[in-house]
This record gives structure tokens, C-alpha cells and sequence, in this order.
């Protein structure tokens, strides 16, 4: 009977073990998954480097893209379909200075008063006309931006021309 409970608290020792062993490895399989996850979180995005251009109140319309200094595919798109937009279908305003894009970093301090003024806590794509009057155009970009330029381009081309009247 002694020999009996030895052996059964002996199994039930090693079936403890192995259950320690499986969820030591099961939590060493998640740490590495969640590790996967921010590395690629943060390889996919890039980095912006400064502000590229500014307002100019003398512009009918100001095209005026916000972002972070980290940016996904998603947000990159928006400001180069933005400027191929501009540079494509808007190329003689553009030189005239009657359309004026600028894009901002909203985490660098020199911004903070445009950031204040426009209510920006993301990424944002506004039109600013000149008496004031804004649309945003935020959610079409991050609509289609990325995963469909030519509708992208569309729609934008439409809300400038609208814009310009």
C-alpha cells in the first residue's frame, strides 16, 4: 500500500512537471509572437523626417496634411497620392501659389499652434479655403488611399475642383 501511494504521488508529481513545462513554453511561444508584433509594427512604418512646406494665406486653398513621426503604408500614401494629385492635375496652382500643400509632424512642438487651431489628434488631410472653409478629407484618404489610388485620385481631383470654385 506504501509502495502504491509512492508511485501514484510520484505520477502525479511528473504530470505536474509536464504541465509546468507546457505552459512555460506556451508562454515562451506568445512572448516571441508579441515581440513579432511590435517589430513589425515598427519596421512597416517610417519615419518622417521634418515639416515639408507651409501655410501660405495668400493660397486659395490649402491642402494640409497632419501626421505622426511614425507612419503605416496607409498614412504614407495619403501624402504621396496627395501630391501626385497636386502635381499631376493641380501643376500650374501649384507654381501660382493658388493651391499650397504642406504637411506637418503633430508631435513636433513648432506645430502646436496649428495643431490647436485645426483640432488635430491624428492623421488628417485638410482643405483649407481661403475664407476659411474646411473639408476634411481624412476618411475618404484613409478609405482608398492605399488600397485603391486611381478612385483615391478621382475623388480628391473632385473635392479640389469643388473647392477652387
Amino acid at each position: 500500500m506504501k509502495k502504491l501511494r509512492l508511485v501514484e504521488g510520484y505520477l502525479q508529481n511528473q504530470r505536474l512537471n509536464h504541465s509546468l513545462k507546457k505552459l512555460s513554453m506556451s508562454s515562451k511561444i506568445l512572448g516571441f509572437l508579441v515581440a513579432l508584433l511590435i517589430s513589425t509594427i515598427f519596421l512597416s512604418c517610417k519615419h518622417a523626417r521634418t515639416n515639408q512646406g507651409e501655410i501660405n494665406s495668400k493660397a486659395k486653398l490649402q491642402v494640409l496634411y497632419f501626421h505622426s513621426i511614425i507612419r503605416c503604408p496607409t498614412c504614407n500614401a495619403i501624402e504621396i497620392n496627395t501630391k501626385k494629385v497636386l502635381d499631376h492635375y493641380f501643376k500650374a496652382q501649384m507654381d501660382n501659389a493658388t493651391i499650397n500643400f504642406a504637411s506637418f509632424d503633430i508631435e513636433k512642438e513648432e506645430n502646436k499652434a496649428l495643431i490647436e487651431k485645426y483640432q488635430i489628434s491624428y492623421t488628417n488631410l485638410l482643405l483649407i479655403k481661403a475664407d476659411g472653409t474646411k473639408t476634411d478629407f481624412t476618411y475618404t484618404a484613409f478609405d482608398c488611399a492605399y488600397t485603391e489610388p486611381a478612385k483615391y485620385t478621382e475623388l480628391l481631383k473632385a473635392e479640389i475642383d469643388k473647392n477652387l470654385k
